[in-house]
C-alpha cells in the first residue's frame, strides 16, 4: 500500500471539502500506488444540462486537464511508498504538448515539494511563446490539415516575423492575472490560460518548416524543452490518442447477449449482425451511455480509449460538437452521482463494479476482451416495437452463423451488404495498409458528413422543413438537383439511415449542429448557395446531365470571386475526399 495526501484546490459551486476530494480522486486514479507512474486526462467546467436535457450556451471554457501521478517505493516511509500528482490545466487541446515538462516539475516537486517548486513550473508554462502562432480559420485549417504541401499558409507566418522584425510587440493575452495555481503535499495542479490570435514572435523563422506543427520551447530549471503545437487540431480533437487502436480494439468481436429479445433500432441497425464498430458508432450518434472498462489497465490507457470515441462519434473530430462535454476520460465510483446526470456520458474506468450494474450504462465496450455489450435495461424508443419486431422477422429468415466473419459477405443479407459495412471494410484495410491517423480520421469524418447530408433531408421529408438547410436548396435549385446522390440512392440511404436519425434528433450534438449551422450561415463568405450540397452533388450524383452540370459550374463562379470565398470552396474539397476532382 503507499500513502498520499491530496492538495486543497478550490474550484467553484462546490463545498470546499468536496472539491478536494473529487479533484484528489481523478489526480490519483485507482491502482495508481500498483504503477511507477500514469497519466490520467479529465475535465473541469463541464456543462451538466438542465431539466430538458439541454446543456445551456454560455459560461466558462471547458479546461482540459492532464495529470501524471508517480508512485517511488521508500521503506523508510508509512505504508512503503509516496505518491504525488501535479496536473496542467487550459483551455488548449494539445494537452499532450506540457507531458515533458510534467515529468521534470513532479521528480522536482518530489525532491522540494514547496510551492517555490510549482511556481516555477507556472512561470515556465505561462511564458511558452505561442506569439508567433496565427490563428487559423476553420476554413484554413482543413485545407492545410489534408494538403501535401506543408508550407501552405507560409505568408501568415511570414506577416508575425515581419511585425516583431519592425519592433512590434503587442500584448498576446497571456495575462498572469487570468492564471492560478494551486499546490498541497502531494497533488498539484497548474492552470494555464489559452491564447487567442498571436500578434509577437520570437525571430525569424526558416523556409520549408511543416506548417502543420508550430515549434516554440519552454525553458524549465535551465532546460529548454522542444515544444511542437499542432495547428490542425479540429474542435473534438483533444490529446495525443490513437483513434486506430480504438478501432482495432473491437474490429473482430460480436457484441455479448444484451439479455433481451428485441432489437434496438438506434443502435442494432443491421440485428443482430451489426458490426461492433459501429455499434459503438450509432450509440454516440444517438447519444447512449457509453462506458470504456480497463480492468487492470493504467488509467492513461483508458481516457485515451474515451477521447478516441469523442473523436469517432464527432466525425474525426470536426462535425458534430458537444460530445467532449459530456465525456469523462478517466472517472470511479465517488463520481457515479455526476456521471449518471449526464445523459449520453462516454467514460474510463477501471472498475468492474461498473459491469455489473447494467442500469447505469447503456454500451459497455470492455478493452481487456474486445467485447460490446449492449446493457439489457436499455429502453426501447417510443413507437419502436412495431420497427424492431419486423426487423427481426426479417433476419430471422436468413441463415447465418454467429460465428461467421465480419469481413465476409457471404450469406448476409443484401440489405446488410451496403455504406455500414463498406465503411468497416474500407476503415480495415486502410489500418492493414498502414494508413495514419490523418488519414483514418478522414474517412470516419466523411462517414459522419454523409450521416449528417441526410439529415436535414429526412426532416424535409418528414416534417416539410428543417433547421439544418435551407429546403428550397435541398430539392432543386435553378433545375439541377443537389441532394445527396440521386434519388434512388438517396431513397435507400434515408431507409437505411432512418432509425439512426430519428434518434439522433433531439440529442445535444443535434442542437449543436443546428447553431453551427446558423453561425456558419451569418458568417458564411459565399452567400446565396448551398456550397456543401452543391460539391456533394457534383462528387456524387449520378443523374446530372450536361447542362445541370454547367448550371452548378455558373453559381459556383458567379459566388467565388474573393480569397476569402476560395479558400472556403476549397475547403470543401479536401484532399482526402478527392481533391478538386468534382471541379476538375
Amino acid at each position: 500500500m503507499s500513502c498520499s495526501q491530496p492538495a486543497a484546490v478550490l474550484l467553484p459551486a462546490t463545498p470546499a471539502s468536496t472539491r478536494t476530494r473529487h479533484l484528489a480522486e481523478l489526480m490519483l486514479p485507482d491502482g495508481a500506488h500498483a504503477r511507477e507512474s500514469d497519466w490520467t486526462v479529465f475535465f473541469l467546467n463541464q456543462k451538466a444540462p438542465d431539466e430538458d436535457g439541454r446543456v445551456p450556451e454560455g459560461g466558462p471554457a471547458l479546461l482540459h486537464v492532464l495529470n501524471l501521478v508517480r508512485t517511488k517505493h521508500d521503506k523508510e516511509v508509512r505504508r512503503g511508498a509516496i505518491v504525488k500528482a501535479m496536473a496542467v490545466c487550459t483551455r488548449h487541446r494539445f494537452i499532450h504538448i506540457y507531458q515533458a515538462i510534467l515529468m521534470l516539475a513532479l521528480e522536482n516537486y518530489y525532491r522540494v515539494s514547496t510551492v517555490d517548486t510549482l511556481a516555477e513550473l507556472f512561470k515556465s508554462v505561462n511564458e511558452m511563446d505561442l506569439s508567433c502562432m496565427p490563428q487559423l480559420s476553420r476554413h484554413e485549417t482543413t485545407i492545410l490539415r489534408f494538403s501535401d504541401d506543408h508550407n501552405m499558409f507560409e505568408e501568415r507566418f511570414a506577416r508575425l516575423e515581419q511585425e516583431h522584425a519592425a519592433g512590434g510587440d503587442p500584448d498576446h493575452d497571456l495575462m498572469m492575472s487570468d492564471l492560478a495555481s494551486t499546490a498541497g503535499d502531494d497533488a498539484t495542479v497548474v492552470v494555464r490560460r489559452g491564447t487567442d490570435a498571436a500578434t509577437r514572435t520570437r525571430g525569424p523563422s526558416a523556409r520549408n518548416k511543416d506548417r502543420r506543427f508550430f515549434e516554440t520551447e519552454i525553458v524549465y530549471s535551465g532546460v529548454k524543452l522542444p515544444i511542437r503545437v499542432p495547428m490542425t487540431v479540429y474542435p473534438e480533437e483533444i490529446g495525443d490518442f490513437s483513434l486506430i487502436q480504438l478501432l482495432t480494439t473491437f474490429s473482430g468481436s460480436l457484441q455479448a447477449q444484451s439479455g433481451s429479445k428485441t432489437t434496438h433500432p438506434h443502435l442494432e441497425s443491421s440485428g443482430q449482425y451489426t458490426h461492433p464498430l459501429i455499434l459503438l458508432m450509432n450509440s454516440l450518434l444517438t447519444q447512449k451511455r457509453i462506458i470504456f472498462l480497463g480492468h487492470g489497465k493504467p488509467a492513461g490507457e483508458v481516457a485515451n480509449y474515451v477521447l478516441a470515441a469523442v473523436a469517432l462519434g464527432s466525425g474525426g473530430g470536426g462535425v458534430l460538437r458537444g460530445l467532449a462535454n459530456r465525456a469523462f476520460p478517466y472517472t470511479n465510483l465517488t463520481n457515479l452521482d455526476t456521471l449518471l446526470s449526464f445523459p449520453g456520458y462516454i467514460a474510463g474506468v477501471t472498475n468492474p463494479a461498473f459491469e455489473e450494474h447494467p442500469e447505469w450504462w447503456d454500451l459497455l465496450c470492455n478493452i481487456n476482451t474486445g467485447k460490446i455489450t449492449v446493457s439489457p435495461a436499455l429502453a426501447l424508443p417510443t413507437g419502436a416495437k412495431s420497427q424492431t419486431d419486423s426487423l427481426r422477422r426479417s433476419l430471422d429468415s436468413v441463415t447465418l452463423s454467429r460465428n461467421r466473419s465480419f469481413s465476409s459477405r457471404d450469406g448476409k443479407p443484401d440489405k446488410w451488404n451496403n455504406l455500414d459495412t463498406e465503411f468497416v471494410q474500407d476503415l480495415m484495410l486502410a489500418i492493414e495498409r498502414h494508413y495514419g491517423e490523418v488519414a483514418i480520421r478522414a474517412k470516419v469524418e466523411n462517414y459522419v458528413r454523409r450521416f449528417m447530408a441526410l439529415v436535414p433531408l429526412y426532416e424535409n421529408e418528414r416534417a416539410g422543413t428543417t433547421r439544418l438547410g435551407d429546403p428550397a436548396h435541398l430539392a432543386s435549385l435553378n433545375g439541377y438537383t443537389v441532394s445527396p446522390g440521386d434519388k434512388e440512392a438517396r431513397d435507400h440511404d434515408l431507409a437505411f439511415y432512418q432509425s439512426r436519425i430519428e434518434g439522433f434528433l433531439g440529442t445535444q450534438a443535434y442542437y449543436n449542429a443546428i447553431a453551427d449551422y446558423e453561425s456558419a450561415q451569418s458568417h458564411s463568405f459565399i452567400r446565396g448557395i448551398d456550397i456543401a450540397h452543391m460539391v456533394y452533388s457534383l462528387r456524387t450524383s449520378t443523374n446530372l446531365d450536361v447542362n445541370e452540370v454547367e448550371a452548378i459550374y455558373r453559381r459556383l463562379d458567379d459566388q467565388v470571386v474573393s480569397d476569402d470565398q476560395v479558400t472556403e470552396l476549397l475547403a470543401s474539397l479536401p484532399q482526402s475526399q478527392g481533391g478538386l476532382q468534382p471541379l476538375a
